[in-house]
């Protein structure tokens, strides 16, 4: 197999040794009882001393993944019960089974690792690269250091104080004045979500949503059996004249809405649909739950106001994250709500979780609180405005006629319309052989036909020339559908 090595990550190349062969053994590249090369072979072939192969061995035998017999070799152990999974590859046969959102992957291989050589656009996170690991590791050190005792306990159930003045400071400056005493800390913004929809709706409320949405929303509501119903979107985000008619007729208790850098579609709502969706919600005494969960990544065009800034008291909840701005295993999320909802939510929280980490929680106080993360919101800015430019050369020299797409102005993601002969359902398949997968239309859709012509892509996890080659192999799998039909 091929193990590649990033010389230039601050990760030790034989913990990358280790996660290549842990994932192959994973995914059935190695199954139990094989024999891996010497250290000596391997060593050679990677061009890395043999300690660095005998210490990703040690890790890999350390975690139960390897046999090492003295005078005979290393041989796998594979520690989980061998499932009968399919060993995907690029040609191999696109699994019949239909997605659903209640899985966490939305390319169409919702049980299986992908393969090496796929190059993935359907993520829904940027890029790790960026991510601040040493700082963060260090800022975790000083505070075991230093408040070890405090940092193991469960801490106040709505999130560490300090955290939530200096978020609330932060958003202040932004222009959400906001106080700690209105932030709850969740895990991650899709528990806020979820704590919303349970402490404001009952089964057989409405709620009205853009289509196409955040798909996990949907598959949330779902799952509450909420009445969903959708209003359309154009390139100026909700078309809020529908709203009356829909609001009339439904009697929706919330309204739910993604206004900057859409997912999936990256696009903004203008600051006038701003202003008329917050006073029909008025008028018709509508909560909207504001989801900004890229809100700060913005690299051209004009900053727009929130709708949490322009509301009265009550009218939104705000919603946010850091998973997707620094490290996405931190599951630290929040929402802004003013009294008569908070303490709805912050009840709810503390039944459903109890606690979200104290240690976290503190670290990422420490981290924000001396301006790293400024500089890290700089520095990604950056980072991912080359590489939507990137994607955006590249989808604009190689799609093939009748394909359709905007350039977002910040965010994680580009939005393509596909030529009515072509379906995400003909072409996955062909792009999965030709080494590319994507997030399929249908997920984000209420009602999922409605998206079989869209696709989502994702320009911040890839770099520069994982895009352009996988956008070549994307347009050779849209092009081959046409030519076959």
């Amino acid at each position: 197999m091929h193990i590649p090595l990033d010389r230039q990550q601050s990760i030790p190349l034989y913990l990358q040794i280790e996660e290549a062969l842990r994932r192959a053994i994973l995914s059935g590249v190695f199954v139990d009882g094989d024999k891996l090369p010497s250290t000596r072979t391997l060593a050679a072939k990677l061009a890395v001393s043999r300690l660095t192969v005998d210490n990703a061995y040690a890790e890999l035998a350390a975690k139960g993944f390897l046999r090492q017999r003295r005078g005979s070799g290393a041989y796998v152990s594979h520690p989980l019960p061998q499932l009968a999974l399919p060993r995907p590859a690029s040609d191999s046969t696109f699994p019949a089974e239909r997605f659903t959102t209640l899985t966490s992957r939305l390319d169409g291989y919702p049980d299986t690792p992908l393969p090496d050589n796929i190059i993935n656009f359907a993520a829904g996170v940027g890029s790790p690269k960026v991510f601040p690991q040493e700082e963060f590791r260090k800022i975790l050190l000083s505070v075991l250091s230093r408040h070890a005792e405090e940092a193991f306990s469960y801490g106040e159930y709505c999130g560490y104080y300090p955290l939530r003045d200096t978020l609330g400071r932060i958003l202040t400056a932004q222009g959400i004045p906001t106080h700690a005493e209105q932030l709850l800390i969740t895990n991650g913004s899709q528990h806020a979500i979820s704590l919303i929809v349970q402490s404001l709706l009952e089964a057989g409320d409405t709620v009205i949503v853009e289509q196409p949405t955040y798909a996990e929303a949907l598959g949330l509501l779902r799952q509450h059996r909420i009445n969903i119903v959708t209003v359309a979107s154009d390139r100026h985000g909700m078309l809020v004249e529908q709203l009356p008619a829909l609001i009339e007729k439904h009697q929706p208790k919330l309204i739910y809405t993604i206004p900057n850098f859409h997912n999936p579609t990256g696009r903004c709502m203008s600051e006038a649909r701003r202003r008329r969706l917050l006073a029909l919600a008025q008028q018709a005494g509508v909560v909207i739950l504001e989801d900004d969960f890229v809100g700060d990544l913005r690299y051209n065009g004009k900053q727009l106001p929130s709708l949490r800034a322009l509301a009265q008291p009550g009218a939104v909840i705000y919603v946010s994250t850091f998973s997707k701005m620094l490290l996405p295993s931190m599951r630290i999320g929040y929402l802004v709500a003013d009294s008569e909802h908070y303490q709805r939510v912050a009840r709810l929280k503390h039944v459903d979780s109890f606690t979200s980490s104290s240690l976290i929680q503190r670290a990422l106080d420490a981290f924000v609180t001396i301006g790293r993360y400024e500089k890290q919101l700089r520095c990604t800015g950056r980072l991912y405005r080359q590489h939507r430019d990137v994607m955006v050369t590249a989808l604009q020299q190689q799609l093939p006629p009748g394909c359709q797409f905007e350039t977002p102005e910040g965010g994680l993601f580009i939005w393509l319309k596909l030529p009515a002969a072509v379906s995400t359902e003909a072409l996955m398949p062909l792009a999965w052989r030709h080494g590319v997968t994507f997030a399929r239309g249908e997920c984000f859709y209420a009602e999922e036909q409605q998206g079989a012509h869209g696709l989502r892509l994702n320009f911040a996890a890839n770099t520069p020339p994982q895009i352009e080659e996988g956008i070549a192999r994307l347009c050779r799998a849209i092009n081959e559908v046409i030519t076959s039909e």
